[in-house]
């Protein structure tokens, strides 16, 4: 959905999106290459972007190292995202046509003081992003529709999802009656929802609420695992509920509304082909749990389990019924993954390789479309696996040395222990300084801490602090522990077998 944005503001996106990552320095000319434009263009858009967005982030130059992204730790770079959107003419005036269909080209033209050329083009950018996800959209009167209007509704759920999130409320309904709605349908089909996919649904009920009342039903209904009947009839003893929430706008439920309303919100039930293709799935889910939980040689819970498991589940009958990108501009999943991949080495590359081995039986996506988004929900949902991953890497065994003698070299090792515990081991030096021997040491050691250069020495391996270690001290201290400890990939016999 990113061509709906301006060519200059989907151009700044791009080389937002590639300076928002973990690593850090990336050079110009690496930048201006992946976003197709000159060096010049892209000093200017790094210049707008600094200057437009100054409380949330910094953008630095250097001549040696190229250019780097240092983000406000008081605000979100989503909020960026969000308020591109909401700045986009296109995207404005899809939000509208949802809210108000069936207008005509000189309605929206007169709303947004537009020429009908403006309008004209303007639709056509929103047609051609819509078709990619199998939608259409009239221009005579205006209105999206689809042959499975299940997928419109799933589309504008998440436009309001990433868009407003759960601070703002965009629907003319009671926010607080369709959260209660929302958490009363959790518990009553233990559907054991997460807030993100609470909010979600809440989403979900407002959309197809609001499309119900426009005339928008779900035309063509399958029931393959015969959930449908006891769903339906399970979600009608809510009518009064959804009435509440329909009070304001002055409308009558539709006849056998719950069935309309019961096929949205419980997508995932019915996508099936028939109940064998489910049962092998969450076999499947179940054996990409184990796997990975071999190969890394760590727990899990039975209620973390059941939790992954089912993600694998909702992801499956969600490719069946929207294989498209669920976002607009901002894939939140892609860049918690990557600060994943980098700070959980060994259990992404295990994650991706069990993925990339199940796509292969399996023809589904698995790696090449949803990596992203399981790694990221993985992480969240495997109770305990950030201790597990931890206690999985090595101890740093370090040497502590000080010129000034061991009663400074134990107050250094005292700082050191305050700031890694367990991450490391160590020893100090057994003599005066003024009684030292000549800097070949018999015992090799991971590190070498001291407030001097030992001679005969690699440099990389010998950190050098003050007497009293300071904050790049330590900070320089961590970088280096932190690395030493890391399992790397070529350890792990899952990941060469």
């Amino acid at each position: 959905m990113e061509r709906l944005l301006s060519p200059a503001m989907h151009r700044r996106v791009l080389l937002l999106n590639l300076l928002n990552e973990p690593n850090g320095w990336i050079t110009s000319e690496e930048l201006a290459d992946k976003i197709n434009c000159s060096k010049k263009t892209l000093m200017l858009d790094c210049q707008y972007i600094e200057d437009r967005w100054s409380d949330y982030l910094m953008i630095e130059t250097s001549r040696k190292y190229g250019i780097r992204l240092t983000v406000s730790p008081y605000q979100s770079l989503h909020e960026i995202y969000v308020e591109v959107i909401k700045e986009s003419n296109a995207f404005s005036l899809l939000e509208s046509i949802f809210f108000e269909p069936n207008e005509t080209a000189t309605f929206w033209e007169k709303k947004y003081f537009l020429s009908s050329s403006s309008l004209y083009r303007l639709s056509n950018l929103i047609l051609s992003a819509l078709k990619d996800r199998k939608i259409e959209m009239s221009r005579s009167p205006y209105f999206v529709y689809g042959k499975d209007e299940r997928k419109v509704r799933y589309f504008f759920s998440s436009y309001f999802m990433e868009v407003y999130g759960v601070r703002e409320w965009p629907f003319p309904l009671e926010r607080e009656s369709v959260f209660s709605l929302t958490n009363k349908i959790n518990e009553k089909f233990e559907l054991k929802l997460n807030d993100s996919q609470i909010v979600h649904l809440a989403n979900s009920i407002a959309v197809t609420i609001i499309r119900e009342k426009q005339g928008f039903l779900i035309n063509k209904k399958r029931d393959p695992i015969h959930n449908f009947v006891k769903k339906s009839i399970d979600m009608k003893n809510y009518q009064e509920d959804v009435e509440k929430i329909i009070e304001p706008l002055n409308i009558e439920l539709p006849k056998n509304w719950y069935e309309d309303f019961c096929y949205s919100i419980f997508w995932w039930d019915f996508g099936w082909d028939n109940k064998q293709e489910k049962e092998n799935v969450m076999i499947q889910a179940d054996h990409l749990v184990t796997t990975i939980k071999e190969a890394l040689t760590i727990s899990i819970s039975d209620q973390s389990r059941e939790s992954i498991v089912r993600l694998i589940e909702h992801i499956y009958a969600k490719h069946k019924m929207f294989p498209y990108k669920k976002y607009m501009v901002y894939d939140r999943f892609l860049y918690s993954s990557k600060t994943i991949q980098q700070n959980f080495v060994v259990f992404s590359a295990v994650v991706e390789k069990a993925l990339a081995d199940l796509e292969a039986k399996t023809k589904f996506p698995w790696k090449s479309m949803y990596l992203s988004e399981i790694l990221h929900e993985m992480a969240i949902r495997w109770e305990h696996l950030t201790e597990q991953s931890d206690e999985l890497r090595y101890q740093v065994s370090i040497l502590v040395l000080s010129d000034l003698g061991k009663e400074h070299a134990k107050l250094l090792q005292s700082i050191l222990y305050e700031n890694f515990r367990e991450k490391i081991s160590m020893t100090i030096q057994e003599y005066h300084y003024y009684e030292k021997i000549k800097e070949s040491i018999e015992q090799p050691y991971d590190l070498y801490v001291s407030n001097y250069a030992i001679d005969d020495l690699e440099q990389e391996v010998n950190i050098i602090v003050e007497d009293i270690p300071s904050f790049k001290n330590i900070t320089d201290l961590g970088s280096f522990i932190n690395k030493k400890r890391l399992v790397l990939p070529e350890e792990v016999r899952y990941l060469n077998s």
